[in-house]
């Protein structure tokens, strides 16, 4: 008989041993195959608005997807080897050449590597087509029609099969080059122990650490920025390094240290359990700081879409305006009669109804696009910077129904509810305005801001910011104004917000379809600074024409003229919200499925290398239960530690970043840090149900033959 009949009666003897691999391989190629075909779906993509926050983030948290899939991939390659070590060790022993086995091994992985990764990218594009027609069905103006196949998508995936065979092969040629036998037989009881004491001191620098870690590179960098106007760059995530650091040492106390204190008792108890997790304890430590990761960038996920769609819903539903839009007076725009006319048609009801013109002034500003070599925010004021927009205060009074007095020379920005100053934006950098075709000129000063989300355009800031002056300021400045240097503003709300969706509809589809060529601008697009730039080098990034969809509202169009449609954007909103959750979710399975394996592997791992204790446990007298409590005291450390510090640190860090975007914990937060706690309580009876499928199948490694 050949070695290879051998090898090959031994893998139908031992194929339970398999079945982990294959199924880690396909899973995880499946997953990232699902998940890429998905984001680089045209239909996707049309979604997802281009350069911005969102898709940045779904590649960051699609590389720690990729992670989380490598590394249990490679845990279980690992394990694999480790069942494999003991006849590998025996058919050295018996005389076989170190070239044949490892011939043997090599063609082995590499089958199993292309097989199943083949299985996975096939699974992952047809779970993706599917994913996709079913979310079409429930949200028909979500996304377009999905195609079957994403050539990036399978490209993606294959490299990423590629890099799985190759870390598979690494591992192999590394466990292949032990000379010495018994090292190969003995490779499953291979231990990392703890040789040296801890003291408190250990723990304490290591909460220390945890803390500054977390308080430095969250909250610390922020506030330096902000009082020093120095931009520090992105390095100063280095500091994360040092939480890392202290989350180590706090795992490694909690698992080399157990003292006698009030219940000695207990102690002699367990002083078995104890011994072992100190003799393996720099490997365990190193497992359950894979996991607490993991749980950490599975948390984040789930909870960064919710908190992006609640606080933009409390954003929208603060906004007292149903309906929103403006044009400059010059473009032949629908106007009350069209908007009645659409509304008869729908059986919607008008009221509230305001028309509000704004003047548009070049005004003065400070620059801050630039830092120095030193890191630092360069502020430069231009007198010239500019256009802005310009209501009188009797118009804003009777649409808001304050009492603002306004006096000569002075304004009072106007803002958002959720808007705040930080160190690129300000209220108070306005402070000359002039009408270039009057030639009138006249010095403002600041005298505050004035809230109101349905008059605010956008962002709020710079050539979007809108300000209110006094009636007489108003009066001169608009003298001489061609038409499209005023702006027409139409706000109204409706009777019934949730029936006026066709309604809304139908008004942005023709809205779009009569806007003007001079309408169709980015948002950042300004006059002033596109003649500056075309004197200066003759290009213009943000002139280029925009084309909004006008059948499609829930496409991303950064677009300068774009209507507040208080119902459009609440759907919109949702599948927005839908899109990104689907794929977010995508990523924390991933990390899930990678915390499930890695504990599953160093539970079995904890199992086969301690077969031995717990046999001469039995021989001094210890019963199934006695050896099944040790076993379990070793396990429910694996799982419940890294879950606790996981979910932990999450909880604090999540809580830091929410309060220090604007110094505040806003309603819409609190919300997020209760769906946070749920999450942490899923994630918990997750890690419980996983242990308890560790135990059944550790307990029949210690308890029988089985698996060993």
């Amino acid at each position: 008989m050949t070695l290879s009949n051998v090898l090959r009666k031994l893998r139908k003897y031992n194929k339970k041993n398999y079945y982990q691999l294959k199924f880690c391989i396909v899973f995880a190629v499946m997953l990232i195959s699902s998940f890429i075909s998905t984001v680089l779906n045209p239909a996707i993509q049309n979604v997802l608005p281009s350069g911005g926050d969102s898709r940045k983030m779904i590649y960051m948290i699609f590389a720690v997807a990729i992670i989380g899939c490598t590394i249990f991939t490679i845990y279980a390659a690992r394990l694999f080897l480790r069942y494999r070590s003991r006849e590998t060790g025996i058919f050295m022993a018996l005389g076989a050449e170190k070239k044949q086995l490892s011939k043997a091994l090599y063609g082995e992985l590499v089958k199993i590597s292309v097989s199943y990764s083949s299985i996975g990218i096939i699974t992952g594009i047809v779970i993706s087509y599917i994913t996709l027609k079913i979310f079409q069905v429930f949200f028909p103006f979500g996304i377009g029609n999905p195609s079957l196949i994403s050539i990036g998508g399978i490209l993606v995936s294959v490299l990423f099969s590629f890099v799985v065979g190759i870390s598979m092969l690494v591992l192999a040629v590394t466990f292949m080059k032990r000379t010495n036998i018994i090292d190969v037989l003995n490779e499953q009881r291979t231990n990392e122990s703890v040789k040296y004491q801890l003291t408190k001191k250990y723990l304490i620098i290591g909460i220390i650490c945890l803390i500054s870690g977390i308080l430095i590179a969250g909250v610390g960098i922020q506030v330096y920025s902000r009082l020093t106007k120095q931009t520090l760059g992105a390095w100063v995530n280095l500091f994360y390094l040092l939480s890392l650091f202290g989350l180590y040492r706090i795992l490694m106390y909690a698992v080399a240290v157990h003292k006698r204190g009030r219940n000695p008792q207990k102690y002699y108890r367990n002083l078995i359990s104890y011994g072992l997790l100190k003799f393996q304890g720099k490997s365990v430590v190193k497992n359950m700081l894979i996991v607490s990761l993991l749980i950490i960038c599975s948390l984040f996920a789930c909870l960064y879409s919710p908190t992006k769609y609640m606080s933009d819903w409390e954003i929208i539903e603060k906004n007292p305006v149903d309906f929103s839009l403006s044009y400059p007076l010059s473009a032949d725009e629908i106007d009350k009669v069209d908007i009645d006319n659409l509304a008869e048609k729908h059986d919607v009801e008008i009221k509230d109804y305001w028309e509000v013109e704004f003047i548009r002034l070049l005004g003065s500003g400070v620059n801050r696009d630039n830092i120095d070599d030193e890191g630092n925010l360069i502020e430069k004021y231009e007198k010239e910077y500019v256009y802005y927009s310009f209501m009188d205060e009797t118009t804003f009074n009777q649409i808001t129904g304050e009492n603002l007095k306004v006096a000569d020379g002075t304004y009072f920005m106007i803002r958002k509810s959720s808007m705040y100053e930080n160190q690129y934006n300000k209220y108070s950098d306005l402070d000359y305005v002039q009408n270039r075709f009057s030639r009138i000129e006249k010095e403002l000063e600041y005298a505050g801001t004035a809230e109101h989300d349905g008059l605010v355009a956008l962002t709020g800031f710079d050539n979007l910011a809108r300000y209110v002056i006094s009636d007489t300021d108003y009066a001169t400045l608009k003298k001489d104004l061609p038409d499209d240097m005023i702006v027409k503003n139409i706000l109204f709300n409706v009777n019934d917000l949730e029936s006026s969706y066709a309604f809304a509809r139908d008004l942005y589809k023709e809205y779009c379809n009569r806007a003007s060529g001079d309408m169709l601008k980015m948002t950042a697009y300004d006059e002033h600074q596109e003649k500056l730039s075309l004197e200066e080098n003759g290009y213009y990034g943000y002139g280029d024409q925009i084309f909004p969809n006008a059948e499609h509202p829930e496409e991303f169009c950064d677009w300068k003229y774009a209507p507040f449609f208080k119902i459009l954007d609440i759907n919109n909103g949702f599948i927005s919200f839908g899109v990104f959750y689907m794929l977010f979710i995508y990523v924390s399975v991933i990390c899930l499925a990678a915390v499930g394996i890695i504990g599953y592997t160093r539970s079995m791992t904890v199992a086969v290398k301690n077969k031995q204790v717990f046999i001469d446990v039995r021989k001094l007298g210890g019963n199934n239960q006695y050896l099944k409590k040790i076993l379990a005291d070793q396990i429910r450390r694996v799982y419940s530690l890294p879950t606790l510090v996981g979910c932990s640190v999450m909880v604090l860090w999540y809580t830091i970043m929410l309060w220090q975007n604007d110094g505040r914990i806003v309603l819409s937060e609190i919300k997020i840090v209760f769906v946070e706690l749920a999450l942490c309580a899923v994630i918990g009876l997750y890690q419980y149900i996983v242990y308890r499928i560790s135990m059944k199948q550790g307990e029949k490694v210690v308890i029988t033959d089985e698996g060993i």
